[in-house]
């Protein structure tokens, strides 16, 4: 699918690096450099350069040729894309009246291709017995947290539990016309699109779930809600960035730590640092 959103000099481009776009992990588009693509062998730079018409057709087709219709996500600093793929942006902010209304001359882009690796969670596969569990897993960007978030979501989901996974960035299931491409669980539903409050305000009455599967936790009204949620006897899993606990103890996050019963701690190890195999996984006490 990422073939899609790359235009034909761009295409050839990263063809001549010997990799196929469709194993890419990462693909890194900046005006006037070289593209960077990663897959799990390690990164690569093309000697062509990109230029601003290869972003341009990469925003036309993510958006479906209507920048306008997805500006509320370029606001975030993304684009989500079919099949779970999420495309970073970088360029100049507008501002209006005190607050960010718009973002223009788009100069780079970070193509992200999300990819399942089912088994990784083995490692800690004692966190699976006993039943359901507060979870939180906590790691520096890049070094595989929802990857890990995905397969522990499938892992949990059993047909005598109901998970609700709030998909709010498309990544984890990438569901598209309502079905997911990744695997989850049989028994897991799944809400993509809407924002982490706004779901945790309503789901739980309507949905009644045992568990509520969330990513990247940032602070603030996500960590009220989170506490709400396991006050009202439903178990949470969830994924922070962050090296370690003693990041968190000084922060807006000190307060929520002690409502989770396990910490998981992913560390980047070895290169590249997306491909789980080489991943370092460690349960920590608070």
């Amino acid at each position: 699918m990422i073939n899609e959103l790359l235009s034909k000099n761009l295409a050839a481009a990263v063809r001549s690096l010997g990799k196929s776009a469709e194993n890419l992990y990462e693909l890194r588009i900046r005006i006037g450099k070289p593209i960077a693509a990663v897959d799990r062998y390690g990164t690569a730079a093309t000697v062509y350069r990109a230029c601003a018409e290869d972003i341009e057709y990469a925003l036309n087709v993510a958006s479906g040729h209507s920048v306008y219709a997805v500006s509320e996500q370029l606001l975030r600093g993304y684009i989500s894309y079919r099949g779970g793929v999420r495309i970073g942006v970088g360029g100049e902010g507008v501002r209006a009246g005190g607050r960010l209304t718009a973002l223009k001359n788009i100069s780079s882009l970070n193509i992200r291709v999300p990819h399942e690796v089912k088994g990784c969670a083995d490692t800690i596969k004692e966190i699976f017995v006993g039943g359901l569990k507060n979870i939180l897993i906590i790691a520096p960007p890049g070094a595989g947290k929802t990857t890990l978030l995905r397969e522990m979501t499938r892992r949990f989901s059993q047909k005598e539990r109901s998970i609700l996974l709030i998909d709010e960035r498309g990544e984890v299931a990438a569901v598209s016309e309502g079905v997911s491409a990744l695997d989850v669980g049989d028994y897991t539903d799944i809400l993509t699109g809407v924002d982490k409050t706004l779901a945790y305000e309503n789901v739980i009455r309507a949905m009644r779930p045992d568990m509520i599967v969330t990513d990247e936790l940032f602070g603030g009204e996500d960590i009220k809600s989170i506490s709400e949620i396991v006050r009202a006897g439903v178990f949470v899993m969830a994924t922070v960035h962050a090296r370690g606990i003693d990041e968190l103890k000084n922060t807006s996050f000190g307060e929520v730590l002690r409502v989770f019963d396990y910490f998981v701690i992913l560390e980047r190890v070895g290169s590249p640092i997306f491909l789980m195999q080489n991943a370092k996984f460690r349960i920590a006490d608070f």
